[in-house]
């Protein structure tokens, strides 16, 4: 029996507020999951979850000096130092100095949340109630898939790209949680379970949704998680892995060709090596302005960028004469650059470095239940997303999300023997 397997069972037959003690970090866990979906509800459960952070900051008067913790805040500082720095001479000092102050909300709910789930935690439970968030949401998208509507009567995005109850955001952040998705396949899975036949229709939203950045996402996700396999001593059958991809594939095929506006969007990426500069524009979605301009910014703001978040009111300045209001780089890696420097970039590579060395060395110990929430975690961060801006509140929130569940199901796992 594992420490919280013995923690819950001695719960049995303790007051009511005992019990819920020791099931609410699973609990808030799964529901600030659920939340990326209902409105901005994710953005006031966290700023919930800092408060108790900060009372428990105010009571202790000392930041607790647990490793896992420590590792915590070594990865926030990685990428809030930099945003700091950026507000000395932002180009507009409000806005950066208001995002700043905003991210301290992901430290102090991840303090609280983190030393909640190490204490009273299972990482079984927590796996499951991520599964079934990402169930309901593919079933939703499915439904939406069948009927044009999803559960609640929302129409798919462009009347065509699967959305489900998460707008166009949704396969983006399927694709991040995809490692997360199959290492619950294989744990709850069994020959009587063949749950791995639920990969079908996840990898079918996905490719419905129809962005090309969450087809890369996923595609890393299971090249990565499909690497950990072997060294958890899962026994890789060739003939099935044959036969599953060429299933797979076969049916991506089928969608595609069957579905014009979906093989418009294959077809344009060909562009990318075409060497035109209006073909490349088309296959990256009209985005080499927005990188053109962000490129400029670094350059003439090499050291600590134009301020985090303030690219939207700068790019008139970098425009070279484009007329279109450009919001964000749509680039990880260009955004680090223009919005926080050559600080920033050195933040972002030390913290990618700081998690991929983490998942390694629990790789090494033999503690894998922590390192599917690792891959998802780098594939939120990861330096060619260009989708939605890293620094929003969006992409920021599911960042620190998976970083607090990265940490504490590796801070949990630690103390079993």
């Amino acid at each position: 029996m594992t420490h919280s397997e013995r923690d819950v069972s001695g719960l049995k037959g303790t007051p009511l507020w005992s019990r819920a003690a020791a099931a609410w970090p699973v609990a808030a866990a799964t529901l600030l999951l659920l939340f990326f979906s209902i409105a901005e509800l994710f953005r006031f459960f966290l700023a919930l979850l800092a408060l108790g952070g900060a009372y428990l900051l105010i009571r202790h008067r000392q930041w607790p000096r647990g490793p896992w913790l420590r590792l915590f805040t070594a990865a926030f500082a990685c990428l809030w130092l930099p945003m700091l720095a950026s507000v000395v001479d932002a180009e507009s000092p409000r806005v950066a100095t208001t995002e700043t102050a905003r991210w301290l909300i992901y430290l102090l709910a991840g303090y609280l949340w983190i030393g909640a789930f190490v204490r009273y935690g299972t990482t079984r439970a927590l796996l499951g109630g991520a599964f079934a968030i990402l169930l309901y949401w593919s079933a939703d998208a499915l439904f939406q898939f069948l009927t044009g509507v999803d559960f609640f009567g929302h129409e798919a995005f462009g009347g065509e790209r699967l959305s489900g109850m998460m707008g166009p955001r949704l396969t983006v952040v399927l694709a991040v949680m995809s490692p997360v998705f199959l290492h619950a396949l294989l744990r709850f899975g069994s020959r009587r379970r063949p749950l791995w036949l639920l990969l079908f229709p996840y990898l079918l939203v996905v490719l419905y949704g129809g962005s090309r950045i969450a087809w890369m996402l996923i595609l890393v996700g299971l090249l990565l998680y499909g690497a950990l396999l072997p060294a958890m001593g899962v026994r890789l059958k060739l003939r099935w892995i044959a036969a599953i991809l060429s299933v797979v594939l076969l049916t991506v095929a089928v969608a595609i060709t069957q579905t014009h506006w979906l093989e418009q969007r294959v077809v344009e990426l060909g562009g990318l090596f075409s060497g035109d500069y209006a073909l490349v524009n088309t296959a990256v979605n009209n985005r080499l302005p927005h990188w053109e301009a962000a490129a400029r910014m670094y350059e003439q703001n090499p050291i600590n960028g134009i301020g985090v978040r303030n690219y939207k009111f700068s790019y008139p300045d970098y425009a070279n004469g484009d007329k279109v209001f450009r919001g964000q780089p749509h680039l990880f890696l260009l955004e680090v650059a223009a919005e926080t420097g050559t600080i920033g970039l050195g933040g972002y590579a030390l913290f990618l470095v700081l998690i991929a060395m983490t998942m390694l060395r629990l790789v090494r110990r033999r503690r894998y239940e922590a390192v599917p929430w690792g891959i998802a975690l780098l594939l939120a961060a990861f330096p060619l997303s260009a989708t939605l801006s890293m620094y929003a509140h969006f992409m920021a929130a599911l960042i620190w999300y998976l970083a607090m569940m990265f940490v504490g199901v590796a801070a949990r796992e630690a103390q079993t023997p």
